[in-house]
């Protein structure tokens, strides 16, 4: 079976986009909970000295969700390259 890798790149491109979204407006609505959770996803108990830096806008978005966008594609697409790769050596 081989995989569209560019299929799967932008697949993966648009759900990060979407899920970074949802964290965005997460973000924008309920700060201290957002960072609550961040620090949790890192094990910490708090995010302490470094949680004011925590802020979302138009700009930080923006950059966030191509970035984020991008990272994914790339990922996506490579993950499938090499999965055709290895399987076509079957």
């Amino acid at each position: 079976m081989k995989i569209d890798a560019h299929k799967l790149g932008v697949t993966g491109a648009a759900t990060s986009a979407i899920l970074y979204t949802v964290c965005s407006i997460w973000m924008y609505f309920s700060p201290n909970g957002m960072v609550n959770l961040s620090a949790a996803l890192f094990h910490l108990q708090s995010f302490g000295p470094l949680a004011p830096f925590f802020d979302i806008n138009a700009q930080i978005f923006v950059s966030g969700v191509v970035q984020t966008a991008v990272y994914s594609y790339i990922y996506a697409y490579l993950f499938a390259y090499v999965y055709n790769y290895i399987s076509k050596k079957r």
